[in-house]
Formats: C-alpha cells, structure tokens, sequence
C-alpha cells in the first residue's frame, strides 16, 4: 500500500506543472487557422498583412460558404479546429453567437457602432458592407431587357437564366433571402426558385455570369466591380425597390487553439 501511495504521489507531482501552465500561462503556438467566407484574394490580401506584421505566424485558410462554416462549427463543439471565422454574414454570427470569444480589439472605438456587436465586449466586429444588387450580362441582355428590381426576377423570361447561390449553404444568399422575404410574400419566394439555378457557393454566380453561362445573378456590388475590372462583359443593377443594409463579420472562435494569435489577427 506505502508503494502505490508513494507513486500515485509521484505521477501527482509530475502532472501538476502542466495543469498549472494550463490555468496560469497563455499558450502561445505558430500557427492560426481562418474559417473564411471571403473571397479567396481579400483573404489572401488580409493574410499577407497579418504576416508583415507578425512574420512566425503560419496561417491555413480553409473557405467556404457562411452557412457551411457555421455548421462546421456546431458541429466541432466543444473543440473546433477553427481560431476565426472571417466575413461571415452578420445573420449567421448571431446564430452562432454562443460559440464566439468576447474579445475588444485595441481598434474597437475605430469601428463604428453600428457594424459591429453592441455587447461592451463585442464577439464579432464589420469587415465588409457588401450592397445587395443584380448583376447583369451585357452579352445576354440587352439594357432593356434588363431586370429593374426583385420584382422583375419572377418573370417567367428570366426561367433557367438567374443562378443563385442556396442559401442554406452561403450566408449572403440567405440574406438576400430575408431581404426580399420583408418585401414580398411566399408567393414570390416560390416564384423565383422556379427561375432560378442553385449552386453550392456565393462566388460561383458572379463568376458563371462574368462568363456568360447565366445572364442573372444577386451579388455585393464589389464582386460586379471587380470583374468590370477584369473587362468582363458585366454591368450592376440597382433595384428600384431599394437594397438591404447589412454586413459581414469577424470573429473569433471560442475554444480554438490558436487564441493569442486570433486576437492579433482581430487587433
């Protein structure tokens, strides 16, 4: 009995600096992994910012739609192998509210209220405010044949022409979706899935009417600009019945192993 006391004491001792590391120190690591709604060159323009700064810091970006990283989310819990969830539709972080760090960046009195979270220690900050318009193909359309609102996109003309992204993957498709729920009724919604084409992604719409394999899409107005840029064949619409205020956020993943870095990718 004295021996196995003696080593049960023994493991005891051997075990107790690494709880107490765990409790009294912040872990710091190399590494940071960014759960990313945003297109992949705002990512990849954010990252090499990040790494100007804090050059030991090796960033894994894995993208996908809002909706998609947010299940990934759920799904990880209590240990999600995430440390940020970047640009992801302000509706899905408070869905995903619970499973947000607290944290106030050293910029917070630099973000207006109005694009970030309102608790004194907010968990998600604006990143982007991406207006809602159609985004038209000048090959395919002629200007006035072009949809002047929501409304227009239910014409029975535009069948097999619209391509959406499915809002139960992308967390700006189902934004659009609430926006256009306010001002229409079920009716519609109905109509315009009847139109329309799904795809899995948000970026694959603007990019299959930039090449004109669809006439119509619904997109923020910075991915139609940018492929104005690129010379593509594109043009924007602003809705006559008006387009929604919202925006994309960031935040940080509670319970991700990299949090130091995540709050100098936050800061």
């Amino acid at each position: 009995m004295k021996k196995i006391t003696i080593i049960a004491l023994a493991i005891l001792f051997l075990v107790m600096p690494v709880f107490a590391q765990g409790v009294g120190e912040k872990v710091k690591t190399d590494k940071l992994v960014i759960w990313s709604g945003a297109a992949e060159d705002e990512a990849a323009a954010l990252v090499k910012k990040f790494n100007e700064l804090h050059p030991g810091v090796d960033v894994s970006v894995i993208r996908a739609g809002s909706t998609e990283l947010v299940n990934r989310l759920y799904s990880e819990q209590p240990r999600p192998e995430g440390d940020i969830l970047l640009m992801i539709a302000k509706e899905n972080m408070e869905l995903s509210y619970e499973y947000l760090a607290p944290y106030k960046s050293v910029n917070h009195d630099k973000i207006d209220a109005s694009v970030r979270d309102t608790a004194d220690v907010p968990r998600f900050y604006g990143s982007s405010m991406p207006l809602q318009a159609i985004m038209v193909n000048t090959n395919l359309l002629k200007p006035s044949e072009y949809p002047k609102g929501w409304a227009d996109l239910v014409d029975p003309r535009f069948k097999g022409e619209i391509i959406l992204a499915n809002p139960a993957l992308s967390g700006s498709a189902y934004a659009q979706l609430y926006m256009m729920s306010k001002q229409f009724d079920d009716a519609y919604l109905k109509k315009l899935a009847a139109n329309t084409v799904f795809t899995a992604s948000s970026t694959a719409g603007p990019e299959s009417v930039a090449r004109g394999e669809y006439a119509v899409t619904v997109t923020g107005e910075s991915n139609i600009g940018k492929y104005i840029g690129q010379g593509a064949p594109v043009t924007y619409v602003y809705p006559a019945e008006g387009t929604g205020a919202r925006f994309d956020a960031t935040a940080i993943i509670a319970n991700g192993p990299n949090l130091e870095n995540a709050k100098l990718f936050m800061d």
